[in-house]
């Protein structure tokens, strides 16, 4: 920190967390922000600067922070975030001993007192996409907590936007095979009527190409991206920078073709590796062609399925490219313009 920020002095509970950001060599004018936040949005304000860090590639720096902040959390929440995102990275570096630690910190997460409600729905996302479905349950079934509690007719008729870990719950409930319950035909009925809403007769949605006014854009999700690309199943220029890149790209050909069509809708829907090679082999298609998960989509999604997000989000909510960031700090940020 340089002498201009001398005349901000950090609040007392804020001065350890302060005091090893300084030993990293940060930016200043992250640390003057962190000074001039209320200490309730400092790992915001540091959460971001971890996105950014990363999406340049420089992830040690982003686990170092990540470190920092689970060691001195301003809020027990931010404490949680920082696990997920630090045990994300972990996963992804594919070392033995860092997915080992991964491991551990989900585990130390998934300890009876260990998640609130809104790390407990992001953890569910990062579970759920790496095949661990009893325990992304027990993630959303805590997110839920509060929904579940009140009578499933009480709900009916709220927005899907307050429902999206119950939503969530009812999409893993299904994969693993169990019957709807009351709250999943709530859930199911809140998704639908957002798709009417915002689709009109969702009945049929289109891949690109079509004629109808709808559309879809088919892509690898975030945790399937470092396995299609050494399987193959990405384009060189497509894996070549990595998966925000990736994704960044596929939101300016989105603006690209609405900027054409103004009177299409979008959606985007996320899908795996081994969804996409199964159809592959039962099409007789290509499962690195583009054209193959388009006409996936095509032919597996409903309009009603969990997995079809309207496209674009509002500034403020979740990226639809899985990163748990703001749709404004992610891919929708004025330099993906």
């Amino acid at each position: 920190m340089n002498d201009r920020d001398t005349d901000l002095a950090p609040a007392q509970d804020d001065a350890a967390l302060l005091s090893a950001l300084r030993e990293l060599e940060l930016p200043a004018r992250l640390l003057q922000d962190l000074l001039a936040q209320a200490p309730d949005h400092a790992g915001e304000v540091l959460l971001d600067f971890v996105g950014d860090v990363t999406r340049a590639g420089r992830t040690d720096q982003a686990r170092r922070v990540l470190e920092v902040l689970r060691a001195y959390p301003p809020t027990s929440e931010d404490r949680q975030y920082a696990s997920i995102e630090l045990a994300h990275l972990l996963q992804r570096s594919g070392g033995e001993q860092a997915v080992a630690e991964a491991e551990r910190i989900t585990a130390e997460l998934l300890s009876p007192g260990g998640l609130s409600s809104g790390p407990a729905e992001m953890l569910a996302e990062d579970l759920e996409a790496r095949g661990e479905l009893a325990e992304a349950l027990r993630c959303l079934n805590l997110a839920s907590r509060d929904l579940l509690a009140e009578p499933p007719e009480e709900l009916e008729g709220v927005e899907a936007r307050y429902l999206t870990a119950l939503i969530r719950r009812s999409r893993v409930r299904a994969q693993l095979g169990m019957e709807l319950d009351a709250h999943d035909e709530v859930a199911v009925a809140s998704a639908r009527r957002l798709l009417a809403e915002t689709y009109g007769d969702v009945g049929e949605t289109r891949t690109e190409g079509s004629e109808s006014d709808r559309a879809v854009e088919a892509l690898f999700s975030r945790e399937a991206f470092d396995e299609a690309r050494v399987r193959g199943l990405l384009t060189a220029e497509a894996a070549e920078h990595g998966a925000d890149a990736y994704y960044r790209a596929a939101d300016r050909h989105l603006r690209e073709q609405v900027r054409q069509a103004p009177e299409t809708r979008w959606s985007v829907a996320l899908h795996g590796v081994a969804e996409i090679e199964a159809f592959a082999e039962q099409t007789g298609a290509d499962p690195a062609d583009r054209a193959t998960a388009l006409s996936w989509s095509e032919a597996e999604i409903t309009g009603d399925d969990p997995r079809l997000v309207p496209w674009p989000p509002q500034r403020n909510e979740t990226c639809w490219c899985g990163s748990a960031r703001k749709y404004k700090k992610c891919c929708g940020a004025p330099s993906n313009r």
